[in-house]
């Protein structure tokens, strides 16, 4: 079991010990006041994230054989937090990770902890688009490791 499956599995945990749908939002925008915050120096228009109707920034760097993510949207911590906790999410599961795990995961999880259901078009496009993006640098730098 790797390190992603064994994420999945306390995201998964945590979801599931909340009572309702409710709660699963509350426990999603705790998440995205806690993330760290990117100096906002380091957006360039090269890593938004495209298709989010929110300026979601993906900055990659490969230290060590890993992948790792910072993810942030434009306004930080103070909006639009939905999306800023499903982009904290996503960096939770797939940062530090080498890129060949990441390949090998499957993106549905997100699926399972039920937050997809309730999300708007626009924001699920935007979050399968940072999905998407996080592959894509998995491949090139998996690439680069050969």
């Amino acid at each position: 079991m790797n390190d992603i499956t064994l994420e999945q599995n306390k995201i998964l945990a945590e979801f599931e010990a909340l009572p309702d749908k409710d709660a699963k939002w509350s426990y999603l925008l705790k998440i995205a006041r806690n993330h760290s915050q990117i100096d906002g120096a380091k957006f360039d228009e090269k890593y938004l994230v495209k298709g989010c109707a929110t300026r979601l920034f993906l900055i990659p760097e490969f230290v060590e054989s890993k992948l790792i993510l910072h993810i942030d949207t434009e306004t930080g911590s103070d909006s639009p937090l939905i999306v800023r906790g499903l982009g904290a999410l996503a960096a939770r599961l797939y940062s530090g990770k080498p890129p060949s795990d990441i390949l090998n995961s499957d993106p549905a999880f997100f699926q399972s902890i039920g937050l997809n259901v309730a999300l708007s078009a626009t924001r699920a496009n935007g979050f399968a688009s940072l999905l998407k993006q996080i592959y894509l640098y998995a491949k090139v730098f998996s690439a680069m490791a050969k």
